[in-house]
């Protein structure tokens, strides 16, 4: 995983609701789109986008079963995650520190 994709997914998890989502979906193993809106306190279109953004990054695994699509954690990616983040942070290059701000003289 490169740090753009560990990136994505780190924005993802980032979202209050999107890591409640997921907390939700893990507990259960597997819920159904309309289960997870059940327990989601924002409207339906807004649900559905938070979804489309977990699935995207992969954090969520999609199953369809007819007409119904059922959702579960994607634990392994998880787990790369929870391994990487701190090799990565670690091993990031020495960056010089941003040059302060420069003042502007008044006219």
């Amino acid at each position: 995983m490169d740090d753009a994709q560990l990136i994505k997914v780190l924005k993802a998890l980032a979202h209050p609701q999107r890591f409640r989502m997921v907390q939700d979906i893990a507990a259960a193993g597997e819920l159904s789109c309309g289960q997870v809106g059940e327990t989601c306190p924002t409207s339906q279109p807004t649900t559905s986008h938070h979804m489309k953004i977990l699935s995207d990054v992969g954090l969520l695994r999609v199953r369809q079963d007819g007409k119904h699509r059922f959702l579960s954690v994607d634990r392994e990616l998880l787990d790369r995650v929870s391994a990487l983040l701190p090799i990565r942070i670690a091993s990031a290059p020495a960056r010089k520190p941003a040059a302060p701000p420069r003042r502007q003289r008044a006219r």
